[in-house]
């Protein structure tokens, strides 16, 4: 009669021929006469998640690291399928505990770069890459990742190259021919932009009317808005609206300053007496006032580069009824580098530190998005029913896309410019509850129930004030 240790390693034998079935056999009798042996929990938890069935591997594995921490290939499993199941920074520990035990693992490190860069920690990926990539430059996957988080960041030339070193290193590597032809792509269309911009500079949007919701609820704000229009108006020929919902004197001349006021619009809705800001009813007023065929959302406190503004309004010349201009990723710029932003006003700065910076959101529906003005007018604008901050560009997305209309994004992130925060933006407003139960009625409906509302003007009411 065979040891355990000799059944183990027949097992094993079984597995690395591709004798699952045999395998997992053996393996399981060996539980029956030893139910805690890590090694043959390991193997055929890593079996059974083969096979299909993840939750029961998953929980093998993790029961083999319990009985012996110091397998690094169990912990790497562990994580490969926690990093499967959504469960990420668990994954990220599990893949961190093969390291310790293993440092030179490159499949723990790639893949630790991967769920990284998954939460938004692209500084720590890339960390982790480089190291991966100085001991191990031939490590094909490494490279694709790296060009994987160029093309996420809106560096279609870096990704391009590093792309071209996967390739050199494996011709056959399919994933990264793809990925090269789509941003290469890319690189032509952000090259043609720039190449086309005009004397001064400035990028042709003169179809574009720029809408800036403008609430002056803290200096940050102010300063955010005189920064942000300053920028629109280096990198683009554009009309800028900015748009204000407040009773009393208007602040916009405050915060710009009367050179830069005079090179805006302005439309100031005076009837609303609170604190909070009615942003839906106030946008719709500034896209009924726009005298041009597409009009962009513009947030106070937000920046992307300005080639993006272009190919957002392209995607929208081309039929897009909306299309962001940014990929979704969303990166909160804190301390010095606001303050950079203002006296450069330049995207390029903050596109090289971001990956230090938090991520707020990887598919995020706020910030700014450019519209066809009479497909948005026609779906009924923004749901006025929305009042203050929270749930009311998740909306306006998911109805356009139940009403059939297209909805794209385009390459390359956005950057939200820190500020103060009073509770007309937070999720602590008192509306937030009522927002959130709106979008749900809408996420409820189907397309010809949305037409029915948008008909019955049901999206509309009056601008909010305190008076209700």
């Amino acid at each position: 009669m065979a040891t355990i240790e000799e059944a183990l390693g027949i097992a094993l034998d079984h597995l690395k021929a591709g004798r699952q079935a045999e395998a997992m056999d053996l393996y399981g009798r060996i539980l029956d006469a030893d139910p805690d042996n890590p090694d043959a929990l390991h193997r055929l938890g890593l079996l059974a998640a083969l096979d299909g069935d993840r939750e029961r591997g998953m929980a093998m594995i993790a029961r083999s690291v319990e009985r012996d921490g110091g397998d690094a290939d169990a912990h790497f499993n562990l994580g490969a399928l926690l990093h499967v199941a959504w469960r990420t920074e668990e994954a990220i520990a599990a893949y961190r505990r093969a390291l310790a035990l293993r440092p030179d693992f490159p499949d723990a490190e790639y893949h630790l770069s991967e769920a990284l860069q998954a939460i938004g920690r692209i500084g720590e990926a890339l960390e982790v890459l480089d190291a991966l990539l100085a001991r191990h430059p031939h490590f094909v996957p490494g490279w694709r990742q790296k060009g994987d988080i160029e093309a996420d960041l809106g560096r279609p030339g870096a990704a391009v190259s590093f792309y071209e070193m996967a390739l050199a290193i494996d011709p056959r590597d399919e994933g990264s021919r793809d990925r090269l032809a789509a941003q290469a792509t890319a690189y032509r269309a952000r090259r043609a932009i720039l190449d086309g911009a005009g004397p001064d500079g400035r990028l042709d949007l003169r179809d574009v009317t720029v809408l800036v919701p403008f609430r002056a609820d803290s200096e940050d704000r102010k300063r955010n808005l005189r920064w942000i229009v300053s920028f629109l108006l280096k990198h683009a020929d554009t009309a800028v609206l900015i748009g204000e919902d407040k009773a009393g004197p208007s602040d916009v001349a405050d915060a710009l300053g009367p050179e830069l006021a005079a090179r805006c619009r302005h439309l100031h809705l005076t009837g609303n007496d609170t604190p909070f800001t009615h942003k839906a009813h106030l946008l719709n007023r500034m896209v009924e006032a726009a005298e041009t065929p597409i009009v962009a959302l513009h947030d106070t406190d937000v920046v992307v580069d300005p080639v993006q503004y272009a190919l957002a309004r392209d995607a929208v010349r081309r039929g897009a009824a909306m299309a962001f201009p940014y990929n979704g990723l969303f990166f909160w710029i804190l301390g010095r580098e606001v303050h950079r932003f203002g006296h450069t006003l330049s995207a390029a700065p903050l596109n090289a530190v971001c990956p230090r910076f938090p991520l707020m959101h990887r598919d995020s529906p706020g910030g700014g998005a450019f519209f066809d003005r009479a497909a948005l007018l026609a779906a009924g604008g923004y749901n006025e029913r929305f009042v203050s901050w929270g749930y009311e560009d998740d909306e306006i997305v998911e109805r356009l896309r139940r009403l059939g209309l297209r909805v794209e994004r385009v390459p390359g992130p956005l950057y939200h410019l820190e500020h103060a925060r009073p509770e007309n933006s937070t999720d602590r407003n008192p509306f937030i509850d009522a927002n959130k139960a709106e979008l749900e009625r809408i996420q409820a409906m189907d397309a010809d129930a949305l037409r029915a509302e948008i008909a019955a003007g049901r999206l509309r009411r009056p601008l909010f004030s305190s008076a209700g």
